[in-house]
């Protein structure tokens, strides 16, 4: 139990450390605010250690509108994922069927009050426009999450803290690719027994997974420059 409590305030410390430096997959992505530039340039892909709400919409205005952002402004994928790894959202341009919001200035869905937070924007967002799924992961303190709301209705919270190998929420049926794994789940019956934490036939989310997840519900960031579908335009960068 004491090896349970250390470990969770190292990765509280840990999450703290990478929520207030925003720092972004490498060393380009400094705490200093990035210039918002509108030349037309080509997708940037993203995904690690960062989080992003997937919706499928064309509709950035109205995304941006029912997100909340201010200040809002043009912006080319250079500027809006700089800007994203700090403390803003930038909202990409059209993915297929498809636009994400990507920024630290989303609810990071690390603790029960910011899963609230981000239930509400989802399912107002899937009311208005179907679907709509939020991903987050960090590899240092192994937080991986996916969210998936239907026309107005959470159907899947999956939240995952490995440093102190502990969930924040699990609810809802697995998804494919995750039914066919055995994960890991603190909150069940079977973890309030000491032997549930030796077990060797459990699965443990990692960011793959998360980006397996992401692929199969909607959009992989992590392989954008693969894409073909992604129209040459403009996303919008905010607060």
């Amino acid at each position: 139990m004491k090896i349970l409590i250390l470990s969770g305030i190292v990765a509280f410390i840990a999450f703290s450390v990478w929520y207030a430096k925003r720092n972004g997959t490498t060393a380009e992505y400094k705490s200093e605010p990035k210039k918002v530039l509108t030349e037309q340039d080509i997708p940037i892909d993203f995904g690690y250690k960062i989080v992003w709400i997937a919706v499928k919409t064309v509709n950035k205005s109205e995304l941006s509108k029912i997100l909340g952002l201010k200040n809002s402004k043009p912006s080319n994928w250079k500027s809006g994922i700089e800007n994203a790894y700090e403390n803003s959202v930038f909202i990409t341009p059209q993915i297929g069927d498809w636009t994400l919001a990507v920024g630290m200035g989303l609810p990071l869905g690390d603790s029960q009050e910011s899963i609230e937070k981000l239930e509400k924007i989802l399912n107002e967002l899937s009311s208005e426009f179907g679907e709509a799924q939020f991903f987050g992961t960090h590899r240092v303190v192994e937080y991986h999450n996916w969210m998936k709301s239907v026309n107005g209705k959470m159907e899947r919270v999956y939240s995952y803290v490995g440093e102190s190998m502990e969930n924040i929420k699990v609810y809802g049926k697995p998804t494919e690719p995750e039914s066919k794994l055995n994960l890991f789940n603190s909150l069940s019956e079977e973890a309030k027994s000491d032997e549930y934490y030796d077990r060797e036939d459990l699965d443990y989310a990692d960011e793959e997974l998360v980006m397996k997840i992401a692929e199969y519900w909607s959009v992989n960031p992590t392989k954008l420059t693969e894409r073909t579908d992604i129209k040459n335009e403009l996303g919008i960068i905010g607060k």
